[in-house]
C-alpha cells in the first residue's frame, strides 16, 4: 500500500549509552546517500531492514548526527553571494563552450 507524502517520515534514534544511531526512512536522497555510505564504509554504515511500505533502516556512528542551522545573511551580504554565484556560473558555461582555458591567467 503506497503512502502519503504525509505519512512518509524519517525518524533519527539514538540514546546516550550506544554510539550509533538508527535511521528509518522513505527520503529518496537520503537512502541513496546512506546506501553510498554502506558501500563505501561498511565498517561504520550498515543497512538494516527494508519495509514493505518502501521504508528503510540504517544504522550509523552517533557523531554523523548533525543538526545545520543556515546562516543569516544580511542583505548586502545576499547580493554579493548571488553575484559571485553568477559569476561562477558565467564563468563555468564559458568554459563548457571552449571560450577560456581555466589554466590560463586571464588577468594579464
Amino acid at each position: 500500500m503506497k503512502q502519503s507524502r504525509l505519512e512518509q517520515e524519517t525518524y533519527i534514534t539514538f540514546n546516550e549509552q550506544e554510539k550509533t544511531a538508527v535511521i528509518y526512512t522513505h527520503n529518496t536522497a537520503l537512502c541513496r546517500k546512506l546506501d553510498k555510505l554502506a558501500d563505501e564504509r561498511p565498517e561504520d554504515a550498515k543497512r538494516l531492514r527494508t519495509f514493505p511500505d518502501g521504508g528503510r533502516e540504517f544504522e550509523i556512528p552517533k557523531r554523523w548526527v548533525k543538526v545545520n542551522a543556515s546562516r543569516i545573511l544580511t542583505e548586502e551580504e545576499r547580493e554579493r553571494a548571488q553575484e559571485r554565484g553568477k559569476a561562477l556560473r558565467k564563468a563555468q558555461l564559458a568554459q563548457k563552450d571552449g571560450l577560456i582555458d581555466p589554466f590560463t591567467d586571464t588577468n594579464e
